[in-house]
């Protein structure tokens, strides 16, 4: 069973002074309860139809108050069922949200009312599947995140056809939210469209903020997550907002964008773009000002203009807040894009209202890989005197321009990069020795440290494209299988039982954790609340870790190839 270490963790309990456990059977058992740190609520497995359920509770980071399914993926909710939680340190997991039929309200949400916020609680190994109004024109959403330092983790959503953005992270002007959203699947939406064929408007998957909280420094994290075949419109994320953190998620044959749509100072690192040939499959979009676009890796994507591997939006003079600020200051720098129809679209914008190029940006040390000359590698939409971008020791094999002229230390062409599929869990190509990239390194931008994989980069050689040559790997990549609900989409399944394989094996001796690996990989050991204690690198052979309090751990080791591997172990 894949992600088994958080089943475990929800599974077991300890004993906490004054705690209490309750099994419930009705939304009303719930609601009307009074509930307090440490204190579990046992969901009794079955159907749960129409029922309304407001938790709330204050808790503490370490004795949170948990809303339990009995058993994760077997507590049913359907119909017209939601649930609303607030206050402190609440944690809703193991819920099935399946089949329903609620119109025009959040399914799951992050407060109990206006004034009663969340605030450090966290919703987890839970799924909506097929959660829509009969009419797909009713505009609801199926998570919206208010208050503050939420997560959301390791949960599934699949088939969402109504309009209405899938999560929203809600904003008010001035508050730093700090929300995290990781390790989740997202999967196959599809598009509502007018009746001229077009895709509806605000039919992201995650959008974050709005145009009116749009220079609101949010701080939320979006990292690790696995996004299939999201086809709601051109942004699949939608970034409304300032200062926030995308990384390491996977974007498999998706009709749409990563869209910096509003706000500034955001950070794309480490993401990974898989268009394979689908139409309309793009990468980046950036608009505004002092965004970091470094890291990522993009091939076969098959979009253009607005749909390109990376696209630098034309801006609009004194531009409302719903419409397009110039970009300024952007850092693009060290992506790697692989047979990409068409790689950089600088300066594009459909509206004719929009005269407003790109100035202060730096585009430098990408790599640009085709398989054909045929493929453009930038494309500039209109040539512009004031426009201030500066191209530096970018790689290009081969490939067209249009309206670009450049010299030979802004594109380097008619390189051998050779290029190699590197068993990533999705194949992926990186350079191999002989590589010409290792011919010009770059001292620059302290700031990028690692390469998309975790890879150390140094401070003298780092060389352009998303990928270093070699060093020890720490970042790795999602995989469909490694994401979402233990209780969702288990076939094929990548994580092995013990039983299964030796390449994990973890006891206790005295006070110290043994751990013994085959391969290298990172262990990362989660307390009952599904809180990480602990994170260690592992090389091949054995190590040891004390873990000085007594109670229950569970153990998951992730491969440098993206496989998982779990292990339950008591101190007691």
């Amino acid at each position: 069973m894949k992600n088994t270490f958080l089943a475990l963790i929800f599974v077991f309990s300890t004993v906490v002074a004054g705690a209490k456990q309750t099994i419930v059977s009705t939304a009303s058992e719930i609601n009307n309860g009074t509930w307090s740190a440490g204190d579990t609520i046992l969901m009794k497995n079955g159907t749960w139809t129409n029922q309304s359920i407001l938790l709330k509770g204050i808790g503490t980071e370490t004795q949170p108050i948990v809303l339990l399914a009995e058993t994760p993926g077997s507590v049913i909710l359907t119909g017209t069922s939601k649930i609303g939680f607030s206050g402190k340190f609440v944690v809703v997991s193991g819920l099935f949200f399946k089949n329903g039929t609620l119109s025009g309200s959040d399914v799951i949400s992050f407060r109990t009312s206006s004034s009663e916020l969340a605030e450090n609680c966290t919703l987890t190994n839970s799924a909506i599947v097929n959660y829509n109004p009969s009419l797909n024109t009713v505009d609801s959403k199926w998570v919206s995140i208010y208050g503050k330092n939420n997560k959301v983790d390791h949960c599934s959503f699949e088939n969402k056809n109504n309009s209405g953005t899938l999560m929203v992270v809600w904003l008010v002007n001035g508050v730093t939210v700090n929300h995290i959203i990781a390790q989740n699947y997202f999967g196959y939406r599809n598009s509502n469209l007018d009746a001229n064929g077009t895709e509806l408007n605000g039919q992201e998957i995650i959008r974050v903020g709005d145009s009116g909280t749009s220079m609101t420094t949010a701080s939320v994290t979006v990292q690790g997550n696995f996004f299939e075949h999201c086809n709601g419109e051109i942004e699949i994320i939608s970034n409304k907002s300032c200062g926030n953190y995308y990384s390491n998620n996977v974007f498999f044959e998706c009709h749409g964008m990563l869209t910096l749509r509003h706000g500034n100072g955001c950070t794309v690192d480490g993401n990974y773009f898989f268009g394979n040939g689908i139409s309309e499959s793009g990468g980046v979009r950036v608009i505004g000002e002092s965004h970091k676009v470094y890291n990522n890796y993009f091939e076969k994507l098959r979009g253009t203009d607005y749909r390109s591997a990376i696209c630098v939006v034309r801006g609009k003079l004194n531009s409302l807040a719903s419409e397009y600020f110039q970009v300024k200051n952007a850092l693009i720098a060290f992506n790697t894009m692989v047979d990409c129809t068409e790689s950089f679209s600088i300066n594009y914008n459909s509206s004719s209202t929009c005269t407003m190029p790109p100035i202060g940006t730096v585009i430098a040390h990408n790599h640009v890989y085709n398989a054909t000359a045929s493929n453009i590698n930038v494309d500039v939409d209109l040539t512009d005197a004031a426009m201030d971008i500066t191209w530096k020791n970018n790689l290009f094999n081969t490939g067209k321009y249009t309206n670009f002229t450049y010299t030979a230390t802004q594109v380097i062409t008619g390189k051998d990069p050779k290029m190699s599929l590197a068993g990533t869990s999705i194949n992926m190509y990186e350079p191999a020795a002989g590589s010409a990239l290792l011919n010009y390194p770059t001292v620059e931008y302290p700031e990028v440290i690692t390469d998309i994989r975790g890879r150390e980069r140094g401070t003298t050689a780092k060389i352009p494209g998303a990928s270093q040559l070699s060093g020890t790997i720490t970042r790795i990549m999602p995989s469909k299988t490694g994401v979402g609900a233990t209780f969702f989409n288990q076939t094929g399944t990548d994580v092995k039982s013990q039983s299964m394989t030796k390449i994990f094996h973890a006891f206790i001796s005295g006070n110290n954790l043994k751990t013994s690996v085959s391969t290298s990989g990172k262990l990362n050991i989660f307390d009952l609340t599904g809180k990480c204690l602990y994170q260690q690198l592992l090389a091949s052979g054995t190590s040891s870790t004390t873990l000085t309090q007594k109670g229950i751990y569970v153990l998951c080791f992730n491969t440098s190839i993206g496989e998982h591997y779990t292990q339950k172990i008591i101190v007691d």
